[in-house]
């Protein structure tokens, strides 16, 4: 009788995506207008709520001194995959004669915070001569089948612009920007806290968020990861998308996105579903502000083990033996790979797989003659089916480190592709590949493999696992 030890753990792979240019595809969407501006889009129900300063017949129509129309909060109603509804006005509980733009809500849905000029003059008619428009953040709750009257964020301004609101999932901070001059720059990044109903004193995120330049529309994803736009941190295209990580209560440098989120345009507004494989941003790339959508091709893995490490190790026993004790007889394993263990029980790990002719014989102790053969097995040896990931166990902070994935053994499909998560928000799609992390910490990086079935070659398999790597500091 031969057991193998194994051990099986599950995970379950979450994709966080940096690698953008070749693992997410970008397309502007059907009900963007063809002149005028419609930008930062939020999922809200079963579409997305955004901002856009086109002319309609249902709210009262202002222009500006530069004959533009106001904006206002519209919906539209997502139909399938790629299909959308007409576009409407949000509401018309919340509009007015000024702008109203880049709402947010609560994760229940029943509480909205959007930005609206605010009227510091309190004068109608000229307001748009002087300096008297400034932006700020309201709130309204939805109640009785209306939004209510909305409540002015107690930090808006009649100095400078507060804007851009968004609230955490738990319902306990609203992060914004303002364009307050105490600040790092133009606009900056800042949040408050709700506690039992009262606004906390507003905190800047610092100077490694917050630059010389603007930073806004914030996107805080599973409270950890902070989405924002900036012309600084060396954007190339005026506003850029970039995201940073809180760890250890501090956010991390902030990283830009690549193609085809960011292009030599304006590109902000960035939001995304849980799993961050579809989602939406703007862009001024054709001219005028419009809504994108993306999707992921990166393909999605779910219930994979954690990686059994190869060791071949067997335990060798045979039922029914006898005593040999008080005779010269004794039991020898000859375990086919040059390997003799002389008892009844034998433990013993192979260097390789192959094929080994195992057997058990009853050894003449005086002469090293084989009295008779009790048992034999034709043992083989394959490799666990697995994605099987080639690292080390530790590695440094900015170190290349060597991934190499062609030890992975599938036999129920041929491997296609190979799709690597390092856990830090990049990935990589090839069999051998390397990486760098810049942060010290556990990461725990997810192989996942993709290619079409021995027997149909239309049906699509998948398989994944997963290790630890420990990064050092240097």
């Amino acid at each position: 009788m031969i057991i193998r030890y194994t051990a099986i753990l599950l995970f379950t792979l979450n994709l966080l995506c940096a690698d953008a240019q070749v693992f997410y595809r970008a397309d502007r969407l059907p009900f963007n207008s063809a002149t005028d501006n419609e930008m930062a889009p939020m999922i809200y129900k079963n579409g997305l709520v955004f901002s856009s300063n086109r002319k309609n017949d249902i709210v009262l129509v202002t222009v500006d001194q530069e004959g533009n129309y106001m904006y206002n909060l519209y919906f539209v109603n997502k139909k399938g995959h790629k299909n959308w509804g007409s576009v409407n006005i949000f509401t018309k509980d919340l509009a007015s004669r000024y702008n109203e733009s880049s709402a947010c809500f609560s994760s229940d849905g029943n509480t909205i915070y959007y930005t609206a000029t605010i009227n510091t003059s309190n004068k109608v008619g000229d307001e748009f001569t002087g300096d008297t428009l400034k932006n700020g953040i309201f709130i309204a709750k939805w109640e009785n089948e209306h939004w209510s009257q909305p409540d002015a964020f107690p930090y808006n301004s009649k100095t400078y612009d507060v804007s851009f609101p968004f609230f955490s999932d738990d319902n306990q901070r609203l992060y914004f920007s303002a364009r307050n001059p105490e600040g790092f720059g133009k606009y900056d990044l800042y949040y408050s806290d709700n506690k039992n109903g009262v606004w906390s004193q507003p905190v800047n995120l610092g100077p490694v968020i917050n630059t010389s330049e603007s930073e806004v529309f914030p996107f805080l994803y599973m409270e950890k990861r902070l989405y924002f736009s900036s012309g600084g941190h060396r954007s190339e295209g005026g506003l850029d998308i970039f995201y940073s990580d809180l760890l250890n209560n501090e956010w991390t440098l902030p990283v830009k996105l690549p193609n085809p989120f960011n292009s030599r345009s304006d590109d902000f507004g960035f939001v995304a579903n849980t799993e961050i494989d579809t989602g939406y941003f703007t862009s001024n790339r054709k001219g005028s502000d419009d809504i994108y959508t993306f999707v992921s091709t990166f393909p999605a893995f779910s219930e994979c083990p954690e990686q059994i490490e190869e060791s071949f190790c067997y335990e060798f026993y045979e039922a029914g033996t006898m005593v040999l004790d008080t005779t010269t007889l004794r039991y020898e394993w000859d375990l086919g790979d040059g390997t003799k263990i002389r008892d009844v029980r034998a433990s013993h790990c192979y260097a390789k797989t192959g094929y080994y002719l195992v057997q058990l014989n009853v050894i003449d102790t005086l002469t090293g003659d084989i009295y008779f053969s009790e048992a034999s097995y034709d043992l083989l040896i394959e490799p666990i089916e697995q994605p099987y990931l080639i690292a080390p166990d530790t590695a440094y902070v900015n170190q290349n480190v060597n991934f190499d994935a062609s030890q992975s053994s599938i036999r129920s499909f041929t491997i296609g592709n190979y799709y690597w998560d390092f856990g830090d928000g990049t990935i990589e799609n090839e069999m051998k590949v390397r990486h760098r992390f810049t942060k010290a910490g556990r990461y725990t990086i997810r192989l996942g493999l993709t290619g079409t079935g021995r027997e149909s070659e239309d049906i699509l398999q998948k398989a994944c696992s997963n290790r630890s790597i420990i990064i050092l500091r240097e």
